[in-house]
């Protein structure tokens, strides 16, 4: 994958709520889904992605619907809740649903977040965040799951964060993150078949250029990369993954893209205008390559006045 220069680097900071929210719908899949729980879940590693999806994958999974903050003692009802707590904003999870452990005739129940995270200010903020979204969704199920002290029917909660720009050394990493035990006096036996209540999954994209860009990582990678159309998505997605897009997701995929394009070229011209890069030339350049289009594309995006084009036609070739 090719390096972000300084230009693009400066669009990737600039946010848009329409490409935030089809992001979260092409993540709520289930297909996509099945194929996230595949890699990051002991539980699933051993089940067939499309058991996963059409067994598994309890109900549609709900796209910012659900509420992380709730007031004490507030008995949940279902998972469409949207209630403010009283000292809190409304705060929403990304996507929200419940799966059931595929060899348990008793059908027990997982409940899994999946956030996307475009932009990491803070590590530690970050991660004291998931381990908050993982207490929160153990203790919403109380009044729904269970009452009073019947802490045995709590749940396990997965919450997996999916990192579109980690640090530099996260990239291309799947981290675990989870209770263990240690026996300080003695030795007895494992007792993870009763704490084993919550656990966290960073899975951290990054680029071409590294063995370990494969699998999730690469999959995810290609769905929400701006460079690639999406005829060059589906043929990908459907060779390596088998995931046959849907006209639904096709929809979605192509909305993303262009919802990207306009967002770039609106922070395009707004860095050029505070001098992000001087020379025009390679402002054409930069265009071109960042969004795969051509000479006269970009010279439309950059207000290049068309009695120049033949100028710049001779200087790029």
């Amino acid at each position: 994958m090719e390096q972000n220069t300084h230009l693009s680097n400066v669009m990737d900071t600039i946010r848009h709520p329409k490409l935030d929210e089809a992001c979260k719908r092409i993540l709520s899949f289930k297909i996509i889904l099945a194929h996230i729980l595949k890699a990051c879940l002991e539980e699933f590693k051993n089940i067939d992605v499309n058991d996963i999806a059409e067994k598994y994958i309890e109900g549609k999974p709900l796209v910012s619907k659900e509420s992380v903050h709730q007031d004490e003692g507030q008995k949940i009802t279902g998972r469409n809740t949207e209630d403010n707590t009283v000292n809190e904003g409304l705060a929403k999870y990304d996507i929200l649903f419940d799966v059931y452990f595929p060899e348990m005739d008793n059908r027990i129940k997982m409940i899994i977040n999946v956030e996307g995270q475009s932009i990491i200010k803070s590590l530690k903020n970050l991660l004291r965040r998931t381990r908050y979204y993982c207490a929160r969704m153990i203790s919403q199920q109380y009044g729904r799951e269970f009452k009073k002290a019947e802490y045995e029917k709590i749940n396990k909660v997965v919450s997996i964060w999916i990192l579109f720009d980690p640090n530099v050394q996260m990239r291309n990493t799947i981290k675990r993150i989870h209770l263990t035990e240690t026996d300080l006096v003695g030795s007895s036996p494992s007792l993870k078949e009763y704490y084993d209540t919550d656990e966290v999954i960073l899975v951290c994209l990054g680029n071409e250029d590294d063995d370990n860009y494969s699998g999730l990582i690469k999959m995810l990678d290609v769905l929400f990369s701006e460079k690639i159309d999406v005829d060059t998505k589906k043929q990908m997605l459907e060779k390596e993954y088998g995931i046959k897009m849907t006209e639904e997701m096709e929809e979605e995929v192509l909305g993303m893209c262009d919802y990207s394009v306009g967002v770039y070229e609106r922070g395009l011209a707004q860095g050029i205008a505070q001098g992000v890069e001087s020379n025009l030339l390679e402002n054409i350049k930069s265009v071109m390559k960042n969004l795969s289009i051509s000479l006269e594309r970009a010279l439309e995006i950059l207000n290049v006045p068309q009695s120049e084009y033949e100028k710049y036609k001779k200087l790029i070739k």
